[in-house]
């Protein structure tokens, strides 16, 4: 069976790629985050989609007690090393297929971690997930990008050169998704190694829905990490908060 491109994606280029996002932006995203968010100050929390971890360790530091769950070997090898808290942990699993039930106080899910799948009920079976491993009464935080501000803003090409490679970035909309090929070459030769990322484009009124039906309530939506308003077409995200409903 072919991997899904997020299987092949999240490995060892992807740190590459992506090595502008560091602990001080994470702890500064968290920081704002239990600050402009009536977000309780203790408890369990599952990061889900954690990555290599930036983000728990941020809550770890704060004294939460995070679970960070993630289907990348890779990212997770990563987070362990740089982990130093006892009372945080890491768990291997798919976004689809979580084994928590009523467990968690707070479910956090960070910088577009969402919309990977190609189907709409793979997608709400997460936003399920996240209701089931709450306790009654728990909050979430889904940080997902604002279609109308991608579709005004997309760089449809980008290249830069990092740690001795070419990296070439493609971005197009396509069938409601936004898609990004990334193309990795050394810059001394060699075969050049190719990925495409996807992530589908919800609406605010989609994304509300989903919240909705699996129980979450007092829906609350910001448009960036300074938690202004959401304003469709000049708000770089969409941050939702809602709390699970008994």
């Amino acid at each position: 069976m072919a991997e899904d491109w997020f299987e092949r994606s999240f490995r060892e280029d992807y740190v590459l790629v992506y090595q502008h996002r560091d602990d001080t932006a994470a702890d500064e995203e968290i920081a704002n985050l239990l600050r402009r968010l009536p977000i309780k100050k203790t408890g369990r929390v599952l990061d889900l989609c954690c990555g290599s971890g930036r983000h728990s360790r941020a809550l770890a530091r704060r004294g939460y007690e995070v679970v960070g769950v993630d289907l990348s070997p890779v990212l997770l090898k990563l987070a362990e090393e740089q982990n130093t808290y006892p009372h945080l942990h890491f768990v291997r699993g798919d976004m689809r297929d979580i084994p928590f039930h009523e467990e968690f106080d707070v479910v956090v899910n960070l910088f577009t971690s969402f919309g990977y799948f190609s189907s709409d009920a793979e997608n709400a079976r997460v936003v399920g997930n996240m209701a089931k491993a709450l306790k009654t009464g728990g909050e979430v935080i889904i940080d997902f990008l604002n279609p109308a501000y991608v579709q005004q803003n997309l760089v449809p090409h980008s290249t830069k050169e990092v740690a001795g490679m070419r990296i070439e970035e493609n971005r197009w909309i396509e069938d409601g998704f936004v898609k990004k090929r990334i193309t990795l070459q050394e810059l001394n030769g060699g075969e050049p190694r190719e990925y495409l990322e996807q992530v589908r484009l919800y609406s605010v009124e989609q994304m509300s829905a989903m919240l909705e039906e699996s129980g979450f309530g007092q829906i609350q939506i910001f448009g960036d990490y300074q938690f202004q308003p959401y304003q469709e077409n000049d708000s770089p995200r969409m941050i939702f908060f809602a709390i699970k409903q008994k």
